[in-house]
């Protein structure tokens, strides 16, 4: 691909001149915790006063500087504490434009930037934030949102305020310049204030949580003695008489416009929706039907800036991007993720004068691609990379290894580790994803095309490929205190395992089936959905280590209508099959069938089954590991351990007939042909080297090595470090917001989340949450996982939580969990009603025309819909409405507009007139 060669770069030596650093910034602690917010007007730069963080200006600019701790947050909460000078800190550098900031005030920001980056060191990440448009971190620093003034009212003589609020986890409140139906629309919910009183306009399409924070806003405002009415959308015309008359003194109702913004997912999805969407969940936001759904939704384009007296920059041709891709320390790379964001890598051995014009390089990219003014742009440096940008790569290994709340490697045996001691200890539990030591109850179903069957209890557990399982697993919690049960959390859990070659069918039954068995436990549990190859550590517990898949192909043999009561030991002697054993503990071991068989390595043990079972062991094969093998060779019948290089004469006549394909072992090629059980100075079967033993017999036979499958040991996935987002569906898409440095406070009982953790991917669901999340909970999940960055398989592991029913692998990740916390959970409606009693009325009072029978409450009880939704082709509507009944989702004033007629009026009309009128206005 021709480089791009379009950045005009005027000075750019090695070396930069020493900035004049500003004397406000020199206060700066340079080894630090701490977090500080500076406004740019003209040329003052005033450092804001703590109580006025989260208030800003539209037409200033900002600087917002936060140093914390390597796996800790930063917020506006954050208190300065100075740290030895050996102890690793996470800087960052923001600068916020307001949507209406001058051309001077964006100039003298990014020189007073440079000055800031500086004075640090250059060591800081610096990231370009917009109005509307701000970044995942940003938004964590203001936990309870932020306020966004108009800067051409601020010298303005007192007058009525208009506030436009949005933001499912941070609300954004930003006073508009002007009042007028403009501003409106059906996403977001308006405040007006007024002398005389204060109107909270509610738009019909926003969330409950939005409703929330936006009447906790409005109570914020010290305005205890101003009456306060909430008006509904749609339902304007229910105000009293003289909430009509001030509310039409400034917002007219025969002006009355209102759009329902989120119609198409437009520019609105990416930015306010999805803060965080410029940070790596590119997949997610991409649902809207846009280019960034498909399958490269999950890569992004890479490129190496090169200077040739003007700066080039040549595309890198990579397929999935890979850390290793940033390969040249001394360069700069630019990364473009496909215009959401434009992050700029700096190699630690660049010039300062690279890192101090990086920026200034990644704003020139965006105009020349003629992305949007506000896409966020972002410079990075080598070695202090935020976890925001490791995320994007899926190979980044330093961030699995750096976190420290992800699951940890543990050696330890973990049978004694019960279920009242992991939940005394949830962070363990975490780490390990162990609820109790799994000696609980178990009740197995195969599910296996129609058929479906009860599984008898077995000492040996065997699953084949082609079916699907669900287990029914009670807790095992040998205590009755309430404090210990409430730690542990649950009582059952719900498994699904789908193997490989499961159909479509098979898969449907076991879906229908466990989640039917989930919804109808009458105690707190977990469901699990899992697939071959990604089970967990305490799916795997549950059968000590000992569970052994075999392909689908045996399933006639093991599951026939005669063989309910087989053993290894009677039914299957004649039968020959090999086992690769994956994992060295209890928690992480299983035994898979493996065929056909092409490699061997010294690390890994098999059990071999023939007219002997043989337990073979790798050289380079931990203890633990051949515990394992032990174990499942047992199963098997009376066994003998070999190991590798002391194979006996007896074993390679055992095994002979079975192996006979061409080998490749450890990388090298073998056949069976050149090389006999009998020949002498035959070295190991895995290495082929010319071990012989003291008598000179050779013990080494290639055509046992022919049919060792993988050269892998148990696969070890990447951990990513655990991702919290909420989650909502919108359009029949999900869209998703991230919480950074997120609490247990952070859940709220209106909300569904996901908690990501890298291996199993948690469902949450609120218990206000609304009915579609509560219900289509597998949907969210799986639509989660198959557009989630980092190149996730659709076959990842899922698990559903209820809220007050969380288990202690899931409280684990939270720094803290309080039982009781959410337990007084207000809704919105609750809170609505409580300041009804302060209000003189609302928007619904009660004799309102709007419900004078059954048929009005039966028309308010639709969900609303605009006009030009309704009237769109049959195939086109949402799936709730009844395409011959459209009318009753017309808001009541879109009613009445529309019919010249109350619903009441029309609902009393003959049926023919009522039909003759909706095709008139094309609502038939």
């Amino acid at each position: 691909m021709p480089p791009f060669n379009f950045i005009k770069q005027e000075v750019r030596p090695d070396s930069i001149p020493d900035l004049k650093v500003d004397a406000t910034f020199r206060k700066v602690p340079k080894n630090a915790i701490s977090f500080a917010i500076w406004k740019i007007d003209e040329d003052r730069l005033e450092a804001v006063a703590r109580p006025q963080y989260g208030t800003f200006y539209d037409n200033c600019a900002y600087i917002i500087y936060a140093a914390n701790l390597v796996g800790h947050y930063a917020s506006q909460e954050t208190i300065t504490r100075e740290q030895k000078p050996n102890v690793p800190l996470e800087r960052y550098i923001h600068y916020w434009l307001g949507s209406q900031v001058s051309e001077q005030n964006r100039s003298n920001v990014v020189h007073k930037i440079q000055e800031l980056d500086t004075y640090l060191g250059n060591v800081a990440s610096i990231y370009r934030e917009s109005q509307h448009h701000e970044s995942a971190r940003f938004l964590s620093y203001f936990k309870n949102g932020y306020d966004v003034l108009s800067g051409s009212l601020l010298n303005a003589p007192k007058q009525t305020r208009l506030f436009q609020l949005y933001g499912r986890k941070w609300l954004r409140a930003i006073e508009l310049a002007t009042v007028d139906w403009t501003h409106f629309n059906s996403d977001y919910i308006m405040v007006l204030l007024m002398d005389a009183m204060t109107f909270v306009w509610i738009g019909r399409s926003s969330a409950g949580i939005e409703r929330r924070s936006a009447l906790a806003w409005v109570q914020r405002q010290q305005r205890k003695d101003v009456p306060l009415c909430v008006v509904d959308d749609g339902y304007e015309q229910s105000m009293s008489v003289e909430q009509k008359e001030l509310w039409n003194k400034v917002l007219p109702l025969q002006h009355r416009m209102v759009y329902q913004a989120r119609q198409s997912g437009g520019d609105y999805d990416s930015s306010n929706c999805c803060g965080n969407g410029i940070n790596g969940i590119n997949g997610i936001n991409g649902l809207n039907g846009s280019s960034k759904s498909d399958a490269n939704a999950n890569k992004f384009r890479i490129y190496k800036c090169n200077q040739r007296g003007r700066l080039h920059l040549d595309q890198l041709d990579v397929g999935m991007p890979s850390k290793d891709d940033l390969s040249d320390a001394n360069g700069v790379y630019l990364l473009d993720n496909f215009g959401q964001s434009i992050w700029l890598w700096v190699g630690a051995q660049a010039t300062q004068a690279d890192a101090l014009t990086a920026m200034g390089n990644g704003r020139a990219f965006v105009k020349k691609k003629k992305y949007p003014n506000t896409t966020l742009v972002v410079r990075v440096l080598e070695g202090r990379e935020p976890v925001e940008f490791k995320r994007l790569f899926g190979n980044w290994l330093s961030v699995w290894q750096d976190n420290t709340r992800g699951h940890k490697p543990v050696s330890t045996k973990f049978g004694k580790l019960d279920a009242v001691l992991l939940g005394e200890r949830p962070k363990m539990a975490a780490d390990t994803q162990l609820v109790d030591d799994g000696r609980g109850e178990r009740i197995i179903y195969r599910i296996c095309g129609d058929e479906m069957e009860q599984l008898p209890p077995a000492k040996a557990t065997v699953f084949t490929t082609n079916a699907s399982y669900v287990v029914n697993y009670t807790v095992q919690c040998a205590t009755v205190v309430p404090a210990d049960l409430a730690s542990v959390g649950i009582k059952s859990i719900i498994y699904q395992w789908n193997g490989s070659e499961a159909s479509a069918e098979t898969i449907a039954k076991a879906d229908s089936y466990a989640m039917a068995s989930f919804e109808s436990l009458k105690e707190p549990g977990m469901f699990v959905q899992l697939y071959e190859f990604d089970e967990t550590p305490h799916f795997l517990q549950m059968f000590e280590g000992k569970l052994i898949i075999m392909r689908g192909q045996r399933s006639e043999l093991l599951h026939s209508n005669n063989n309910l009561n087989w053993d290894f030991k009677t039914n299957i002697m004649l039968e020959t099959f090999l086992l690769k054993i994956y994992g060295d503990a209890s928690y992480n071991a299983k035994a898979v069938e493996e065929h056909p068989l092409s490699s061997i390595s010294s690390k890994d043990c098999y059990a071999i089954k023939t007219n002997h079972v043989w337990v073979w062991c790798g050289q380079s094969s931990t203890g633990d590991a051949r515990e394992m093998a032990k174990a499942v060779g047992a199963l098997l019948g009376e066994s003998s351990l070999v190991l590798e290089g002391k194979e006996s004469k007896e074993f390679w006549q055992s095994v002979a007939m079975y192996f006979n394909q061409s080998l490749v072992i450890n990388g090298q090629s073998c056949s069976s042909s050149t090389t006999s059980s009998s020949s002498s100075g035959a070295g190991s079967m895995c290495n082929g080297s010319n071990n012989s033993n003291g008598n000179g017999t050779g013990n080494i036979s290639p055509t046992l090595s022919n049919n060792c499958y993988l050269n892998t040991t148990m696969p070890s996935k990447p951990r990513p470090p655990v991702q919290l987002f909420l989650v909502w569906w919108e359009q029949r898409h999900l869209r998703c917001e991230e919480i950074l440095g997120f609490e247990q406070r952070d859940l709220s009982g209106d909300c569904t989340y996901i908690l990501d953790t890298g291996t199993l991917a948690y469902v949450w669901l609120g218990e206000h949450a609304v009915s579609q999340e509560r219900e289509r909970y597998t949907t969210v999940a799986q639509s989660y996982v198959q557009n989630a960055p980092f190149g996730r398989r659709a076959a990842t592991a899922l698990a559903v939580v209820r809220q007050h029913a969380e288990p202690n692998v899931f409280k684990g990740f939270f720094e803290t969990w309080d039982n009781e916390l959410g337990k007084g959970f207000v809704t919105y409606e609750q809170m609505r009603q409580k300041l009804a009693t302060i209000a003189p009325s609302n928007g619904l009072k009660e004799g309102s025309a709007l419900i004078l029978n059954n048929n009005q409450k039966d028309f308010d009880g639709h969900k609303k819909y605009p006009l030009p939704v309704l009237v769109q082709e049959m195939d086109m509507l949402p799936p709730e409405i009844n395409p011959l009944r459209r009318e009753v989702h017309l808001t009541h004033d879109d009613f009445v507009s529309v019919f010249k007629m109350s619903f009441y009026e029309f609902d009393e009309l003959p049926k023919w007139k009522k039909q003759e009128l909706k095709k008139l206005y094309k609502l038939f």
